[in-house]
């Protein structure tokens, strides 16, 4: 411990390391609407602190300090990725602010560490043609109608998974042309559906009719039986859709988002945009597309110009 840290902690009284992140976590889900992911995915890294904090002795969420954090994060360093290291100290920052704010702690001792450089890399995306063949092949049978709606609502209007899985009918426009998904943070967007996603929707209902699902409210994306589906069937459906349709590379629900921005990025959209329709809070989240675009811009060059 910081020996300028030494009087905070001295003046608050001892919190469980354990109990403290259950707090938390429960204010995620409760009061700040954090999506399953994020709160799986938070657990996991202050699960981590909690073990690295017992093997020094009885854990006291009011005594960590900036020191202490330091090192943890240097050990976690030696297995995580520059993503993963970010996500896990952004996670450290709104604890340390969640402890000050509710119990008391003098400073947040997370808040002036640095995120670490992030490392440069490209998303993964499907080219157009390819995706022009996957959307062209007719789907026999209600399974494979659901995975393609899920193909045509990912790619068509870039969707996160988890928002696919949460639409409900009752969110659909009456002329099926828009939806209304709720996103991270609990934010409400409404995002434009294609012409093919429509008519593929108008089909999907027709099935869910014919299997005896109503299809005027709850889930759209449900079983033959009519219960709803959860985020690892459709994961694993439409990456065998796209693994059979030939994809050798990365192969997701978030790679046909990824192409979703990509592709309208290469075409001329504008970039706040795409933002929108991403449902991202930050245009440096968006921005990292751009680089995609600009590599196939650099490859045009190079094959087109007479001087390249």
């Amino acid at each position: 411990m910081d020996p300028s840290e030494k009087s905070d902690v001295s003046r608050a009284s001892v919190l469980g390391l354990s109990q403290a992140i259950g707090e938390y976590l429960d204010q995620l889900r409760d009061v700040r609407g954090y999506s399953p992911h994020t709160l799986s995915a938070y657990s996991r890294d202050l699960d981590k602190l909690s073990a690295w904090a017992a093997r020094k002795g009885p854990a006291d969420a009011l005594a960590l300090d900036k020191r202490g954090l330091q090192m943890f994060l240097s050990a976690q360093a030696r297995v995580l990725a520059a993503s993963s290291q970010g996500r896990l100290l952004a996670c450290l920052k709104g604890f340390g602010r969640f402890l000050v704010q509710q119990h008391g702690l003098a400073r947040n001792p997370a808040q002036t560490i640095a995120f670490p450089r992030k490392e440069s890399k490209l998303v993964a995306v499907a080219g157009e043609q390819f995706l022009d063949h996957v959307l062209a092949a007719e789907p026999e049978g209600f399974a494979a109608a659901r995975t393609r709606l899920c193909v045509e609502m990912f790619y068509g209007s870039g969707l996160r998974l988890s928002e696919l899985i949460g639409l409900k009918w009752s969110n659909l426009a009456r002329d099926s042309s828009w939806a209304r998904v709720l996103g991270k943070g609990n934010r409400i967007r409404t995002v434009p559906l294609t012409d093919s996603a429509k008519a593929m929707l108008d089909s999907y209902r027709a099935l869910c009719r014919e299997h005896g699902v109503q299809t005027s409210a709850g889930p759209v994306l449900v079983s033959a039986q009519g219960k709803p589906v959860g985020q690892r069937i459709i994961q694993r459906t439409v990456t065998e859709r796209l693994h059979a349709m030939g994809r050798r590379g990365k192969s997701s629900p978030h790679v046909l988002r990824h192409s979703f921005a990509t592709h309208l990025l290469d075409n001329g959209a504008d970039l706040m945009a795409v933002k929108e329709m991403l449902g991202h809070s930050s245009l440096s989240t968006t921005q990292k597309y751009t680089h995609v675009s600009v590599r196939k811009l650099k490859e045009t060059y190079a094959k087109a110009h007479p001087r390249a």
